[in-house]
């Protein structure tokens, strides 16, 4: 229906699975624009199974942008979640956006180093520090407390990096532009249209 009709179309996944309708997208990315987003989290494979389990590793997920670039699909990456004390470091970051700059990704969607927790979800988090980080959990509540942003200690300099990364490899970091990048139709392959001046009536 979307390639019968000419609409444009993006998606956000975490699966490889996204390959199985690669032609269709290619389809729908010649006469229009066809974007896909992918969320990577950590570069270390070890702790992608840990904090994404049940999902494409994040080398799993590469492949998929490698693979896009090559049919000349456009993606952008969401670097988020960024979790204090666990994915926060340098060769992470660096390690992401490594991969960006490989996969000539269109842009990578951050919004802060750090993550958000609400009343309820705050507990299931800390359960999970629990089981896979033992004594990390009171870690947080010694530093964040009840707040509702969860910043890492690191966020100006991680953030700096992130902006000097993209911006010196050409991949669009501001979301503002991205989100209008990504809502903005695209037509291609189409036939312009005459009237009577293109015909040389007078």
């Amino acid at each position: 229906m979307i390639y019968e009709y000419g609409f444009g179309f993006t998606v956000i996944t975490k699966s490889d699975l996204i390959l199985r309708d690669l032609d269709l997208l290619r389809k729908i990315n010649e006469k229009t624009k066809c974007v896909v987003q992918i969320t990577l989290t950590t570069y270390d494979e070890d702790l992608c199974g840990k904090i994404e389990r049940n999902v494409s590793t994040t080398r799993e997920r590469f492949e998929v942008l490698k693979r896009l670039r090559d049919v000349g699909i456009p993606t952008i990456v969401w670097l988020t979640p960024i979790l204090p004390f666990i994915n926060d470091t340098e060769d992470n970051i660096y390690g992401i956006l490594d991969m960006c700059v490989e996969a000539k990704v269109y842009g990578v969607i951050c919004f802060g180093m750090g993550l958000t927790l609400r009343e309820g979800n705050r507990e299931y988090f800390y359960e999970q520090l629990d089981r896979l980080f033992p004594q990390l959990k009171e870690k947080y509540i010694r530093t964040y407390g009840n707040k509702y942003v969860i910043e890492s200690p690191d966020k100006n300099r991680l953030m700096k990096l992130f902006y000097d990364k993209c911006g010196k490899n050409g991949i669009i970091y501001n979301n503002e532009r991205i989100f209008q990048y990504l809502s903005t139709f695209e037509e291609k392959n189409f036939a312009k249209q005459l009237n009577i001046w293109d015909l040389g009536m007078k």
